[in-house]
């Protein structure tokens, strides 16, 4: 991937925090806890499951910067959303920190070499990962959960 691919994915990635916030503006509390299904996750278990993601994308990325193919550890989203009470956390707090998050990324990003984007961590199911890989992966879980808010909305509409 070239500087001008690497900059464009990086765009996109920041303009993540923009397509949440657009898809979650002036939803009552009520369409934020609906439920589209039993087991999915609500909009604002969503909106929170892709704040938290930013904790471990913004790790991972700096651990793969700095140590020459770290693991990269997963986590089980479910256990955290259960656990970690999302239906019960401050949604405006969750934003708030999603996006300070996601700017540092940027920032960081931002800052490296064209080589530093080959860098590797070892994901125990994925195998190698490069950092673009991951970042390009990112990108696109903001966008896909942006989605499901939008799914989520259109069954509560025609329900």
């Amino acid at each position: 991937m070239s500087s001008t691919a690497h900059q464009e994915l990086l765009q996109r990635f920041e303009q993540g925090v923009e397509a949440l916030e657009q898809a979650i503006q002036g939803l009552t509390e009520e369409q934020l806890l609906f439920h589209k299904a039993a087991g999915k996750w609500s909009i604002k278990q969503i909106a929170i499951h892709v704040a938290d993601t930013e904790l471990a994308i913004s790790f991972r990325l700096r651990n793969i910067l700095s140590v020459d193919r770290p693991p990269v550890q997963p986590f089980d989203q479910d256990k955290w959303t259960e656990g970690l009470h999302y239906e019960q956390q401050d949604l405006a707090t969750a934003l708030s920190y999603f996006k300070i998050l996601r700017q540092g990324n940027v920032a960081l990003l931002q800052s490296i070499s064209d080589s530093d984007w080959q860098r590797v961590g070892v994901h125990p199911s994925m195998g190698d990962v490069t950092l673009e890989s991951l970042v390009q992966l990112y990108t696109k879980h903001v966008y896909n959960h942006v989605e499901q808010i939008k799914q989520s909305l259109a069954a509560q509409q025609n329900g």
